[in-house]
Parts: C-alpha cells; structure tokens; sequence
C-alpha cells in the first residue's frame, strides 16, 4: 500500500513538473512571439513613416506653383503683352533691314550705274520727276567731277547717292581688297565734299561675282560699305533701242511678290529716251519707284 502511494506521489509530482514546463514553455512562446510581432510592426511603422516622408518631399518637389489672383494674373499677362510688342517692335525695326515690302506694296527701286551723264542724267531726272519716282544713282568719280551740278541736283531732289569707283577697269579695281576701298572711298570723299553726305552705298563695277571674293567682301565690311547688285537686269547697256524696256516690264512680272525689284540701268542717252515707257508701266501698275537707303539688307548675289 505504502509502496503503491510512494508511486502514486512520483507521478503526481512529475505530471506537475511535466505541466510546469509546458506551461513555462508556452509563456516562453507567447512572449517570443508577441516580441516578434511587436518587432515587425516597429519595421513596418518606420517604412510607412519613411514612405510617407519621401512622398511629401517629392510632392512639395512638384507641387504646381500657387494660383495666382486674377489681378495678379492680369498684371503678368499685362506685362508679357508689354514684352511682345516691345520685342515685335524691335522685330519690325530689324525686318525693315530686310526691305521686303508688305504684299499690299508694290515697290521698285530704280538704280543707275556709270554717271552722271551731262545729257542722259538731266532727262532721266526730269522724268524722275514728271513721275514722283526717287532713284539711286552709282557714280564713278571722273563722270562726278565732269558734272558737278547734276551730282548736286540729284541730292537736292532726294534721289541716294551712291559710288561705282573710279576707273571701272578690272585689272585696277580688283587689283587687291586695297585697291578696290580705295577706288571707293576716293569717290565717296568727292560725293561728300560737293554735297555734304558721307554715302556708303556702294556698287562693285560689273556686280560682286565673281571678283568681290571673301577678302574683298571683308575688306568692304571694314569700312562701312554696303555693297548693292541687282535682281533684274534691264541689259540696257546691250540694247540700242526699248528692247530694255520689255525685258525689265517681263522680269518684273515674274519676280512680282517674290522678293525686293532691284533694277539695273545706265546712265546713258539710249537708256534716257526710253525710260520713260517703263516709268509709266510701273506707275499704272501701282508701283512705288523708291531710292536705296542705308537702313536696308542689300541684294547680293550667291
């Protein structure tokens, strides 16, 4: 009896020893497992925290600019229309260097090349004048010195004064870059000592190609000239009789619109009597017959 209880007691004392530690271990686990989890929320707080923070950065980063008052708005759209027209009037000031007249203008600019003549120039200025045309006149300084008093007449009349050189020989021109200035400034002094305007017009006898090279063209740079040839070439200088005539009436229709009409003429007795056909036709047709001025983009050719 005594030895079955004896037994009895060591079971009872393992099954509590045995409950004791599966309770122990339970409350181990619980513990570790509720530490775990406090762990993982702790992690995942911190992500969350640090998401958060990058997406306010990054929102503060792109975030529109405030709206603007009507007023304010106003006052900057004011401001910008201010901008436009002062940088469209400065445009329009630089677009009238490019000299292409409105399409609703129909201009011609008349220019004339070796004189003054004595008995060519006084008729060609007199029709100049029975037609309110203004002409531009290239003159080589002997043919100034010869005739003074047209050179003269023609400043007063308001036509542009402009050089065509000296000698006109090409041997002597283009002889360098140095010796074409000074064939050109030798007849702008003279133009400038009878009339009192320092011209820069200049036109390179027998046009800019091929003789007007790149150093020539800088040479030219250098000293202010602006150098003019011709988009329609009337060959008058070819041609005994009207034939000119037909030929500038015919290159004019087909550059029409297209670009500023630099006529090429001469100042010669063949040229002065038929001018006048050609003056009337541009006339009828609505053309103004205007004079070069030193604010316009020259034609040059390629």
């Amino acid at each position: 009896m005594r030895t079955s209880r004896k037994r009895q007691n060591k079971l009872n004392k393992r099954r509590k020893i045995t409950i004791g530690l599966i309770i122990a271990l339970t409350m181990i686990s619980t513990l570790f497992l509720a530490d775990l989890y406090s762990s993982h929320n702790v992690d995942a707080e911190k992500k969350e925290a640090k998401s958060h923070t990058q997406h306010t950065d990054k929102k503060a980063t792109t975030q529109p600019k405030q709206v603007k008052s009507k007023k304010e708005v106003k006052g900057t759209t004011d401001d910008t229309a201010g901008e436009t027209k002062k940088k469209k009037r400065r445009k329009t000031k630089q677009n009238n260097t490019d000299i292409t007249p409105p399409a609703k203008d129909k201009v011609v600019y008349l220019t004339f090349d070796d004189g003054p003549s004595h008995t060519a120039s006084r008729k060609i200025l007199d029709l100049l004048d029975k037609y309110d045309a203004k002409a531009t006149f290239f003159m080589l300084e002997p043919n100034m010195k010869k005739n003074k008093d047209i050179v003269i007449e023609m400043a007063e009349k308001g036509h542009a004064l402009g050089v065509h050189g000296v000698t006109h020989e090409v041997s002597k021109v283009y002889r360098s870059p140095k010796a074409f200035v000074e064939e050109m400034n030798q007849a702008i002094s003279y133009i400038e000592d009878v009339t009192g305007i320092r011209t820069h017009l200049v036109r390179a006898p027998y046009g800019s190609h091929p003789y007007v090279t790149s150093a020539f063209k800088q040479a030219a740079d250098e000293e202010g000239f602006i150098l003019w040839d011709w988009n329609i070439d009337t060959v008058d200088w070819k041609h005994s009789g009207e034939r000119f005539v037909d030929v500038a009436i015919y290159q004019t229709k087909q550059l029409e619109g297209k670009e500023p009409l630099i006529i090429l003429m001469h100042e010669k007795d063949t040229t002065a009597i038929h001018l006048e056909r050609l003056l009337k036709y541009y006339k009828e047709n609505g053309y103004d017959m205007r004079a070069l001025d030193e604010s316009m983009q020259p034609i040059q050719f390629k």
